[in-house]
């Protein structure tokens, strides 16, 4: 805006009576800075003024822009976790806002107005790997999806996809996540699940016990087992929350697999941004003190 777009603007809020919406998309200025201007009028009596020694406004060069499209193409992120993943790879700081314009100008980002809202979070985590892994069938087109995620770490320890959601299908996907517990020198402690027929026995025998294949495998292994209460699947948020990114991104990868092992290594948004850590990274770092000695002692045949 300059010092005479702002007067007419001051003055067709006040004289006029026009709302500050109208007057901001006439100018293309957000609504806010309407309201800022009006608000500096009403104490001082004057009219702001610009400042001319203000920095000028900061362009992308063409090779920021090219680092923007190629870092998108290996992590698909969105602007706040972009630059991220540009300044861990690229040891570029490009602000988040001018890679977002850039998303915006080349049509890959788009508008959200539900993430313009401050939201209330209360989120738990837990402090070491393994203590508790979130577990849950997804069918997506036909295919049946099974994930276990680890709380402390975000890491997918193992991934399935199958034709039916079954017990059998579920507790072959765990026996995989196990070992790869096992060879990071770690036992699984917990599982967090809904109550689905697959996870938890909701129908009782003659006897009026309940059997569950997967229950007993649980308990056979040492693992406890935590079902969500009902109607709450925020309990089992994340493997929820992680089902998004398997549905945006799984069909840029030929198997499961593939997309499991690019989503631990990428960057993620709940660990140590500043550090650009991935889940795999955490998943080191947030080991048990009994872990870290065990695999000393097993590095050097003590």
């Amino acid at each position: 805006m300059t010092n005479r777009k702002i007067k007419l603007g001051i003055d067709w809020v006040i004289k006029k009576g026009e709302t500050v919406d109208e007057v901001a998309n006439t100018f293309d200025v957000s609504s806010r800075r309407i309201e800022q201007l009006v608000k500096i009028f009403k104490e001082t009596g004057k009219y702001p003024i610009l400042n001319p020694k203000r920095r000028p406004k900061v362009h992308l060069t063409e090779e920021q822009k090219k680092i923007i499209k190629q870092a998108y193409s290996e992590s698909f992120f969105g602007a706040r976790m972009l630059r991220h993943h540009i300044l861990k790879r690229y040891k570029q700081n490009i602000p988040q806002n001018k890679i977002h314009e850039y998303l915006l100008e080349i049509g890959i980002a788009k508008p959200d107005p539900k993430k313009q809202k401050k939201r209330n979070r209360c989120r738990y985590e837990r402090k070491h790997r393994l203590s508790l892994l979130h577990a849950d069938y997804m069918e997506n087109e036909g295919i049946h999806v099974i994930a276990f995620e680890d709380d402390a770490s975000r890491k997918i320890l193992s991934i399935g996809e199958f034709n039916n959601a079954t017990t059998d299908n579920a507790l072959e996907i765990l026996k995989v996540a196990e070992q790869e517990a096992l060879e990071a020198n770690g036992l699984i402690q917990a599982i967090n699940m809904d109550r689905g027929s697959q996870f938890y026995p909701n129908k009782k025998d003659k006897n009026g016990e309940a059997d569950s294949v997967f229950r007993d495998y649980l308990e056979s292994k040492g693992i406890k087992h935590i079902p969500s209460r009902r109607n709450n699947p925020q309990t089992n948020g994340k493997i929820e929350r992680w089902f998004q990114e398997y549905l945006k991104h799984r069909n840029k990868f030929n198997s499961a697999n593939e997309f499991k092992d690019w989503y631990n290594d990428r960057i993620h948004g709940s660990l140590k941004l500043e550090w650009g850590e991935t889940p795999n990274e955490a998943f080191v770092r947030k080991m048990q003190p009994e872990t870290i000695l065990g695999q000393f002692f097993k590095t050097f045949g003590w």
